[in-house]
């Protein structure tokens, strides 16, 4: 009851024009309001699994990264600065404790199938087709386990690039700002991750 009640306030926030949502909750979080800690999550946890299952492969890996990356995030709140979006800055840890926790490992991690966010020339949406027959997206679900081993071949810089652009569908501007690069940066590193891809995948599909 008392999340939905959050939520509702949060909500109504929004239609009144009260601005960022997530501005709003970090505020009351900062005020000691521990529930509206719990709507942040509710807002971003999902997201934030998906990027770390994504880029470690691994449930339970992904699951102890994501509990991580909110201790931090709470721990670090009243250092955030309202002119970035929560969500920008929320990337940014997790990717810096993500990219140290592949580090840590000392090995590269199998990576996840990738099926969602159609881009022109992109090898990863290239194998889905939605009008497919059974049979056909049995054979697509097979190629994806190749494009799992083949992504998780990228460096890790590479590989998140292409998860928050192709995947999870942020924007040029997000990324530069999530990954404290430069936009042309960011295009040029988007580019090399997905010819990369596409050459290792030469010999497994026509793309």
């Amino acid at each position: 009851m008392e999340l939905s009640n959050s939520v509702e306030m949060t909500t109504r926030a929004v239609i009144s024009g009260g601005g960022d949502p997530d501005h709003d909750l970090v505020d009351r979080v900062l005020g000691g309001d521990r529930q509206a800690f719990a709507s942040l999550l509710a807002r971003h946890q999902k997201r934030i699994f998906n990027f770390m299952y994504r880029m470690v492969g691994e449930r339970g890996a992904a699951e102890d990264l994501t509990q991580e990356v909110f201790l931090k995030v709470y721990e670090a709140l009243p250092g955030f600065r309202k002119a970035a979006a929560f969500s920008t800055w929320l990337y940014r840890i997790a990717h810096n404790h993500c990219l140290n926790a592949l580090k840590g490992r000392g090995r590269e991690i199998a990576v996840s199938a990738l099926t969602k966010e159609p881009a022109n020339g992109n090898p990863v949406t290239a194998l889905v087709d939605p009008s497919a027959s059974p049979e056909e997206r049995l054979e697509q679900r097979e190629l994806q386990a190749v494009v799992q081993e083949k992504l998780a071949e990228l460096t890790p810089e590479h590989r998140a690039v292409l998860v928050l652009r192709d995947i999870q569908g942020l924007s040029y501007d997000e990324i530069a700002a999530a990954l404290e690069l430069e936009d042309g940066t960011v295009r040029s590193r988007l580019h090399r991750a997905r010819m990369e891809l596409k050459e290792r995948l030469r010999g497994y599909l026509e793309l």
